[in-house]
């Protein structure tokens, strides 16, 4: 059976020639134990969770203390528990890897698939996952089980790959019978890997032929310009009429370009590399200095978590594989390593910064899927390559545009921002921002200002999200606004939205002129109410206006705000003040509210999990000018 490590050490050597003489080289073996110390703490915490001697349908599983239930994809955390076990020697790990996977006996099935979770989601694509996970425990850890364990563990992934291959419905990428559309595209990409895999564990030719075929398949979901994966949504024949389809930058960074990449890296595959290291570079073009993936826009921005997906796995081990010859990858995952170790409280990452503060305890899944993106990182061997600091979003360069997502990326001065038209939808309405938003805001000291929401919160996901608890709740995202007879009416879905960029000397100014509709993308009773507005970036701050302000429209700052920020506000201004200055937001035209807040005074949104106090601007009079001025001092 071929290696995986062997030809990750084959690939690194092929690109060694680019590390010169006499530059400096960068060891990472304190990225490696910051990780596993990370990675410790991860596990012990759910250990502290699993269950003994209470029922044998609950034994060995790992109660969430946010869902109140067993996660179906608990299984994933069989690899961190092998890799501890092989790595520390206590055989605490491994008892625990074998009871954990006695109790997923509860969600796995006849046909050889494991369903997403017991009695509430019957959905088994994620087979592919919990199969790579079980795999890699048994390749690199199978050696620490008695033959009985490794024989059964070893039948139930053939199954999986059986499962697989009588499933094309759920992982191929095409069209075939009856079928009307592709699953979402994280599947297909895993497939890949997972297929490849287990057809060398089990010498099956079928597995690894079908695994060439969705492979090569892909190979065409990649956008022309900027080499983004898409399929993350169901219109994926025709782009929209602003050029875009289906991309999700969660689910590309977490699963399915790492998983892609471990494939091409098993078999060889040139230009499936070439193809993938493309598409990498440009979602790293996403990544925030303090290591956050900017998921603000995507298709399924409703499982973003700042640092990373509610449920997709991590990032890190499918980069830290093309690390040698692109230094910046080790330095994008020692700072989200940082990031995740900073949401991390009593030992589980929580799903979001004000998480804890909120009252809001941390789903388990988070915990477990990114225990398992950091031990697959930690499989791997050591890099060692030219040291290299520089993320693409540090560098003040101004303006990037993406035309394949309609979106562009601001860096001016010590400011990061968003602004997106990206119209290609999710199977539901409402979920990412349109029509021109602002859909992040951030500051190199402030950090972040504002983070988009969904348009309207909802359980899209109801096993892998967690439901609002609190008495308010809306979008977070920067929007103009308008409610009649009790229905929202924003900028936030209009698909009919022209957005026009330009430089003025030290200015970046983007128009926008858009409309206010429901979710539904239906208009207000007067009929179509059209909007102007302008974002204005400089080194000092960022400009917002609004030319004239129609029939009872307010426009919406839900500015994020921690309960140990001390904030003023007045009519005209307000202003937070954090550690190393103060954030200033000033109405030059109309005035300012704050909306109805909870009792800490603030709104809660689980994503990306940010509290925020939910600031409206109106205008001094109808059809007056809204200006407001943010800075930071």
């Amino acid at each position: 059976m071929r290696n995986i490590v062997f030809i990750v050490i084959a690939f690194v050597l092929s690109f060694s020639g680019r590390v010169c003489a006499g530059n400096p080289v960068y060891s990472d073996n304190s990225l490696r134990n910051d990780a596993e110390k990370l990675l410790v703490e991860w596990v012990d915490a759910l250990l502290a969770y699993q269950c003994e001697g209470l029922h044998p349908s609950l034994d060995g599983g790992i109660l969430c203390p946010a869902c109140a239930r067993i996660h179906g994809r608990i299984g994933d955390t069989v690899l961190p528990l092998m890799y501890l076990a092989d790595k520390t020697g206590n055989d605490k790990y491994l008892l625990a890897a074998k009871k954990l996977m006695k109790w997923m006996e509860n969600v796995h099935r006849p046909d050889g698939s494991w369903m997403n979770d017991v009695h509430v989601s019957d959905w088994s694509g994620t087979t592919v996952f919990a199969a790579i996970a079980l795999y890699e425990a048994v390749h690199y850890h199978g050696h620490l089980l008695d033959d009985s364990t490794r024989n059964h563990w070893k039948e139930q992934l053939l199954e999986a790959g059986e499962f697989m291959m009588k499933n094309p419905q759920m992982y191929s990428r095409r069209m075939q019978g009856s079928m009307k559309r592709l699953n979402n595209v994280n599947y297909s990409a895993s497939a890949t890997y997972a297929l490849q895999a287990l057809g060398e564990m089990f010498d099956r030719p079928d597995f690894k032929e079908e695994a060439r075929i969705v492979a090569s398949d892909l190979k065409k979901f990649f956008t022309a310009n900027d080499s983004f994966l898409y399929g993350e949504g169901p219109k994926i024949w025709t782009p929209t009429k602003n050029g875009c389809l289906p991309v999700d930058l969660g689910y590309n960074v977490e699963e399915s370009l790492p998983n892609l990449a471990y494939y091409a890296l098993m078999v060889n595959d040139r230009e499936l590399l070439s193809i993938v290291e493309r598409s990498m570079n440009t979602h790293l073009e996403f990544m925030l200095p303090d290591g956050a993936w900017d998921n603000s826009w995507g298709t399924r921005s409703f499982k973003w978590t700042y640092w990373g997906g509610r449920t997709s796995d991590g990032f890190m081990g499918g980069y830290y594989a093309m690390a040698a010859h692109h230094p910046e990858y080790l330095e994008a995952i020692r700072r989200n390593i940082q990031l995740l170790k900073k949401s991390t409280d009593d030992g589980l990452l929580h799903a979001g910064r004000d998480y804890r503060a909120s009252g809001i305890p941390a789903c388990i899944h988070h915990t477990f899927g990114h225990a398992k993106a950091l031990t697959a990182f930690l499989e791997l061997p050591p890099v060692k390559t030219q040291q290299y600091k520089a993320l693409p979003r540090d560098n003040a360069y101004g303006v990037k545009y993406f035309r394949d997502i309609r979106t562009w990326l601001v860096a001016e001065g010590p400011w990061r921002s968003t602004c997106t038209g990206f119209d290609a939808e999710y199977k539901v309405k409402g979920t990412h921002p349109m029509g021109g938003a602002v859909s992040l805001l951030w500051h190199e000291q402030a950090g972040p200002v504002f983070a988009a929401t969904t348009n309207r919160y909802a359980l899209i996901e109801a096993p892998n999200m967690q439901s609002n608890s609190r008495k308010y709740i809306m979008s977070g995202t920067p929007r103009v606004e308008m409610v009649q007879y009790g229905t929202i009416y924003s900028n936030l879905d209009d698909l009919d939205t022209d957005i026009t960029y330009t430089k003025e000397k030290d200015t970046h100014n983007f128009h926008v002129n858009t409309h206010l509709v429901d979710i539904d993308q239906q208009t207000p009773i007067q009929g179509s109410m059209p909007v102007s507005m302008d974002y204005v970036y400089s080194k000092q701050g960022v400009t917002i206006k609004m030319d004239h302000c129609p029939y009872s429209a307010y426009m919406v700052l839900p500015v994020i705000t921690s309960l140990l920020d001390v904030t003023e506000v007045d009519s005209k201004n307000m202003r937070i003040r954090k550690e190393n200055g103060i954030l200033e937001i000033s109405c030059v035209n109309g005035y300012l509210k704050v909306a109805p807040t909870d009792a800490d005074g603030r709104i809660f949104n689980p994503v990306p999990g940010f509290s925020f106090i939910p600031l409206q601007v109106f205008p001094e009079s109808p059809s007056k000018k809204i200006i407001v001025k943010i800075i930071y001092n």
